[in-house]
Formats: structure tokens, sequence, C-alpha cells
């Protein structure tokens, strides 16, 4: 009688045991999730991540001739937008349209960037001007003596059609696009602006990542040159010339 008491509880013991170790892997089968690698879920979020943060800092961003036409215009917004965001949205780039943005009535006044620049609810990182309209050198020549000619960010100049010594003296740098002339020796208006339109979008970006990259302002000496070379990424540029006096430019490059 006490063998079979003793087996009925060794057998109720091992059915115990194997009841609860069943019980647990089921709990630990419920606290379980399989995680799934989605190469397609990866992609689509690193296909919407967005490329720029909101900041306080601002880059001004001139359209001036040959860049503000519409289109044009349109389409290298969307391409700053996209790289560092627009201020209305925080974003970096503040853009100012020639002349819309400059009018006194019927008539635009780039001189009117003086206003601008010295806005006291901005901090600017830097200015870059496509296509700078005439006496866009007054107003940049007006802003350095504000600052005792220490402007404390960079102004730079791409395919200016302004007075040559005016905005060479009052920009860091200036990068213009060689002109190449037909069989005929003549260069037409539209071919100019075709060869500028093509290379403005990626020397536009590459300019303002460089900006960004700057702990200070470019140097005027014969180093700007390198950081021409890297903010363009070409080796084809070269100092320009006066052709009256045949003096290079330290700061106004030409790229072919």
């Amino acid at each position: 009688m006490k063998k079979t008491i003793i087996s009925i509880l060794s057998v109720s013991l091992i059915f115990f045991i194997s009841s609860c170790n069943k019980d647990d892997n089921q709990i630990s089968d419920l606290n379980s999730i399989e995680l799934i690698s989605s190469e397609s879920n990866l992609s689509e979020l690193n296909n919407n991540s967005q490329k720029w943060h909101i900041t306080n800092k601002r880059i001004c961003v001139v359209f001036g001739y040959d860049f503000n036409n519409p289109e044009i215009t349109n389409e290298l917004l969307k391409l700053l937008q996209e790289n560092f965001g627009l201020a209305s949205e925080g974003g970096l780039i503040y853009p100012l349209i020639y002349p819309n943005d400059f009018r006194h009535g019927a008539k635009g006044y780039a001189t009117d960037l003086l206003n601008e620049l010295q806005s006291e609810d901005k901090d600017f990182a830097g200015v870059v001007i496509l296509g700078a309209p005439d006496n866009t050198h007054s107003a940049l020549a007006r802003n350095q003596d504000k600052w005792n000619r220490e402007v404390p960010y960079p102004v730079i100049a791409l395919f200016p059609q302004d007075e040559v010594l005016g905005i060479e003296s009052t920009c860091d740098l200036v990068l213009d696009k060689s002109q190449t002339a037909n069989m005929a020796g003549e260069i037409t208006q539209e071919e100019v602006e075709g060869q500028l339109i093509s290379e403005a979008p990626e020397v536009l970006v590459n300019t303002i990542k460089y900006i960004q990259n700057l702990s200070y302002s470019l140097p005027v000496d014969s180093k700007l040159q390198t950081h021409v070379l890297q903010m363009v990424k070409s080796n084809n540029i070269y100092h320009y010339t006066d052709p009256e006096t045949g003096l290079q430019s330290i700061n106004h490059f030409i790229l072919k």
C-alpha cells in the first residue's frame, strides 16, 4: 500500500513538472516578438528622411540676371529646399529674387539688398548671389562699412553681371564661366545662358555646403584657390585676368 502511494505521488510530481515547463514555454513564446528586417521598409525610410535640420542661421541666396526666370528660379528653389530647407519652414536658405523682392514702385533696385543684410531678425551665415545685377556691389560695400570691412560671413558671387572691379572688391569670392566663341568668333546670349544654367545647380549646392562647413571667412590670399577647388569639385578653374591691365585677380576665378 505504501509503495502504491509513493508511485502515485511520483507520477503526479512528474506530471506537475511537465505541465509547468509547458506553461513556461507558452509564456516565453507569448512574450517573444519576431523582428523582421524588411529592405523595402528601410529603403522607404531612407528615401523619406529629411536632409536638413531646423536652424536659426540663414544663407541669403539672391537670384539675379539669367536666374530670375520663374522656371529656372523654381527649379533651383526646389533643389535648395530639398537639400537645406527654406527659411519659411525653418531651413537655411533665405531666397531673394531680383527685381521682384527689390521693388520701389515699378522698378527694382539691387541696392535694397543692404536692408535685407542688415535686418536684425536674421542671423546670416553667408550670402550667395547668382547673376549679380548692376549696383549689387554698392549694397555690399555699405554692408562692409557696417562691419568695418570685416563681414563675419562669406559673400560669394556666382556668374555675376555687375561691374567687375566693384564685385571683386566686395565679395570674398567671385566665380564666373568662361565663354567659348563659335566658329564665326561670336557668342550668342542663348549660348552663354545655357552654359550658366547647366553649371549652376551643382555649383550652387556645393557652394552652400562648403559655407556650412566653414568656421571662418574665406581667406583673401593664395590659399583661396584651394578653397575654390574643394568648393566646385573641379580642377578646371583659373584666375580671371583683367583684359586692360593684364593683372590677375586674387579672388575672381573662371570655371572652364
